[in-house]
């Protein structure tokens, strides 16, 4: 299970997140959406250590870890926890020098010591599950937007995390390469695995999540199931949000 608890997040004077308090079961979906800057990302980015927290705790599975403002986290500390969950990002961030097939090993060898071996044989394994085999040779210049997310989907699973989270995965796409990507994160909702995901597709939001949250100038406006909060909003903000997409 994840559960967050009272985590602030501030850049110099700006708060971004206003003590959000939200808990994830084992193999259920969790979307945030919200309005631009509302701090769906820098959640995420939290969650995975990438920026360190004011305060709260943060706890995935067994690693968890509180944060005091003024106080620096410990390395060995924020290592444990980032090694919890796997992040798939708006830009691809695949290493330009190396081929999808080593993108996917590379994790694997650095963070969890696997063998080379091994670690070539789960990397196979991944981008055989994501569709892209036959790219493993291919280089990131090489793959549309498109394929390149796969890949990152690829990479995030390869070091087993108990989190996936993916941050506005299909922004960057161009249309007719969302499809493919929204399909392999939909297969991997159907196996079972631990997910947040930030997301402007509202359909895909629907469909895929257990739960989803709002967010809003740092804090969780309303939470609930898809077709309660989708269907039924309660608070006049989400009414607000959600009636400027009606084309959703």
């Amino acid at each position: 299970m994840i559960e967050v608890r009272g985590l602030t997040k501030a850049f110099g004077e700006q708060t971004v997140l206003k003590g959000v308090d939200l808990t994830l079961e084992k193999g259920s979906v969790l979307v945030v959406i919200g309005p631009s800057g509302s701090g769906k990302s820098t959640l995420l980015r939290c969650l995975n250590v990438l920026e360190t927290p004011c305060s709260g705790t943060i706890a995935i599975g067994e690693a968890n870890m509180a944060f005091t403002r003024g106080a620096k986290a410990k390395r060995s500390d924020v290592l444990t926890l980032r090694r919890q969950s796997g992040m798939v990002f708006q830009a691809y961030y695949l290493f330009p020098h190396l081929t999808a097939l080593q993108n996917v090993m590379e994790g694997q060898l650095t963070t969890l010591r696997r063998a080379k071996e091994e670690a070539k044989e789960r990397a196979l394994a991944l981008l055989t599950k994501v569709g892209l085999r036959e790219k493993a040779d291919a280089y990131p210049h090489q793959l549309s937007g498109g394929q390149q997310q796969r890949v990152g989907i690829a990479r995030a699973m390869s070091i087993d995390p108990q989190l996936l989270l993916f941050d506005e995965p299909t922004s960057a796409l161009d249309p007719e390469l969302v499809r493919e990507v929204l399909k392999v994160i939909r297969e991997l909702a159907k196996e079972g695995r631990t997910m947040m995901i930030v997301t402007h597709e509202m359909k895909f939001a629907r469909e895929v999540a257990d739960r989803v949250i709002l967010i809003d100038e740092g804090v969780i406006v309303e939470e609930g199931r898809p077709e309660q909060l989708f269907g039924d909003p309660q608070q006049e903000r989400t009414q607000q949000f959600l009636s400027r997409l009606m084309d959703w």
